[in-house]
């Protein structure tokens, strides 16, 4: 589906049927603009990843401190568009107007940018991110010294990822990122998504023991293996262990599990090799090298990355480290986008007007320009 339904891949799908959608979106940024607008492109080192952007920045004289916006999983535009909502676009109008320079950037195979996006994974992002940075120091608008980050879902994992190696990095901000790992982020989508369903909780401990006992595979794996070698025993002699209820309830039959086929269910976290990077890859290991000024944000009602969890091993792993200058919130009543919402549930995410809380976006601003003036 779109960015935030591919970002973490749940393997049971619940049917959400949305409601007509709503398509007023009264934060959403029209002219006349009071700042600079620039259209801009650029390569990568070697010319393999070429990005175009907009970057917009205040009229008075600068030069500006300047935040990149990373956007989630599956190929987003710069705006990071979805259900017409453009959460980007807000971000980059309201901290523009408040004197912070802001790009934005198209990912690979989206607007004018070109590059693989087949063969790649969050790592090969996050050397897109760096790329801007080093973009951003050839312009005399950018005060080199203030330079930020903010990722949102999967891109909240990237900002670290880059924070880790870059120093000129000032300051990360962390937006909803499943920081305690791809595969422990995909049992929580699946454990909601099932009780969705009306599955038991025994079914449910059932199902993860499968899921747990396949993707430990995942690390083993070659390019090129027959996971049905792989899976077929596992999901043989998981069958024997379970009784006629629980196989009732996830609705085993043959090689089909939840409706759908087994192998099928589970070879997307073999061969891709994006999810494979995700589901094994340790975002923690990068955190603890962030020396930087960090703030992680998260809705309490985010039904896709758990706000309490991911943000309590935040502020545990920053606090370890030793990082100086951190803090973490936890927005009630927002959803994954920050969106003010009643259930946090995919299926509202069309229906609300809201973009973007105004109260995050306000904290935003503030947060940044502490730091700036410090």
């Amino acid at each position: 589906m779109l960015k935030f339904f591919t970002a973490f891949t749940v393997l049971f799908t619940v049917q959400v049927v949305f409601a007509q959608q709503n398509n007023n979106r009264p934060q959403t940024p029209q002219p006349p603009f009071n700042y600079n607008i620039d259209s801009v492109e650029y390569d990568n080192a070697d010319k393999t990843v070429h990005l175009a952007a907009t970057l917009t920045y205040p009229k008075a004289k600068g030069p500006f401190a300047v935040v990149v916006l990373i956007t989630g999983s599956g190929l987003q535009d710069r705006d990071e568009t979805i259900f017409n909502h453009k959460p980007f676009a807000v971000i980059a109008d309201y901290l523009t107007n408040n004197g912070i320079a802001v790009l934005r950037v198209d990912d690979r195979m989206m607007g004018k940018s070109k590059g693989d996006v087949n063969n790649v994974t969050s790592a090969d992002f996050a050397n897109d991110v760096s790329t801007s940075i080093d973009y951003l120091l050839t312009r005399k608008e950018i005060d080199k010294t203030h330079i930020g980050l903010i990722g949102h879902s999967e891109g909240g994992i990237i900002a670290p990822m880059v924070a880790a190696k870059r120093k000129d990095v000032d300051f990360i901000i962390m937006w909803g990122a499943p920081v305690i790992g791809g595969k422990a982020t995909n049992i929580e989508q699946n454990i909601h998504g099932l009780k969705l369903a009306k599955i038991n909780d025994s079914s449910i401990q059932a199902f993860l023991k499968l899921h747990d006992a396949i993707t430990a595979k995942i690390e083993q794996y070659k390019k090129g293996d027959d996971t049905r070698i792989i899976i077929q025993p596992l999901f043989d002699d998981w069958k024997k262990q379970q009784d006629s209820i629980t196989l009732k309830s996830l609705y085993v039959k043959d090689s089909f599990l939840l409706g759908q086929n087994v192998y099928s269910m589970f070879d997307l976290f073999f061969k891709n090799q994006w999810m494979r990077y995700f589901i094994t890859y340790k975002p923690v290991e990068d955190l603890k090298k962030v020396k930087c000024s960090v703030l992680a944000i998260n809705g309490e009602k985010d039904t896709q990355v758990d706000a309490n969890k991911n943000l309590a091993l935040i502020n545990k792993t920053l606090k370890e480290s030793g990082n100086k200058d951190f803090q973490t919130i936890s927005f009630p009543s927002l959803n994954h986008l920050l969106q003010t919402c009643t259930t946090g549930e995919l299926s509202e995410y069309a229906k609300i007007e809201e973009t973007i809380s105004p109260t995050v976006l306000e904290k935003i601003k503030d947060w940044i320009t502490k730091r700036i003036k410090q």
